[in-house]
């Protein structure tokens, strides 16, 4: 069992799927690779440097060979911190569903934050040019808990597709159409007297018998509308 399966509510839908994009990888792995390289050329040099002394200098080993070990050490350290980059990029994700925002941390230590779709008050798209090209950005969300209730998801891949999805959840969970598609939703008009329940239980009802809705989902669609009278 994956670990958001494990966090999701009775009936809880996710609506959409994000992470970081793949250039934040990729950034941190060149970044690293060129780290090596510069650690190889200090060795090549060293070795060029030291050539014809032999001499001990630390524990029988001469300086060449004394420098080349530590730049493989480095290197071999750079290597497993690429691979943990990599641990930490696929295990950081982002969940809209159809009730709150999900944002999912760590290897092992898992950090989960999480903000009820009804408490966010704004959200705030950042996107450079560059970020423009490849589809990149990062988003803020703004809760009702204010300057403390920020959550910061950092250069997210397609994040106007992210807000899209975000957005449109907030809106059918406001309106009362939990998961439904907004393609598939009535036409939203405020649901507070029993008039209006009334017309949004025969939408459904409607979409329920043109096959869009299942009769488990009418039902407690349904159901969810009669408690509110």
């Amino acid at each position: 069992m994956a670990y958001i399966d494990e966090l999701l509510g009775s009936g809880e839908q996710i609506l959409y799927v994000a992470r970081q994009h793949i250039f934040v990888l990729i950034s941190h792995i060149i970044t690293e690779l060129v780290l090596i390289a510069i650690l190889v050329a200090a060795g090549v040099a060293s070795n060029m440097a030291f050539q014809g002394r032999n001499e001990p200098l630390f524990f029988g080993m001469s300086a060449n060979a004394l420098i080349l070990l530590i730049c493989v050490v480095i290197s071999l350290f750079v290597l497993l911190s690429s691979f943990f980059d990599y641990l930490r990029w696929s295990t950081e994700e982002y969940y809209v569903t159809d009730r709150r925002l999900l944002q999912i941390q760590g290897l092992l230590n898992k950090t989960v934050t999480d903000s009820s779709l009804e408490k966010i008050n704004d959200v705030q798209l950042r996107q450079s040019v560059f970020g423009r090209m490849f589809d990149f950005g990062t988003i803020e969300v703004l809760t009702a808990a204010g300057e403390e209730g920020v959550n910061v998801m950092d250069r997210i891949s397609a994040p106007l597709e992210f807000k899209k999805a975000m957005l449109e959840a907030k809106h059918n969970y406001e309106r009362g159409y939990g998961y439904l598609d907004t393609a598939h939703t009535p036409q939203a008009h405020p649901i507070s007297s029993p008039g209006d329940i009334q017309r949004t239980i025969e939408e459904l009802a409607s979409l329920r018998d043109r096959g869009i809705l299942s009769t488990d989902e009418f039902e407690a669609k349904k159901r969810e509308l009669l408690s509110r009278i």
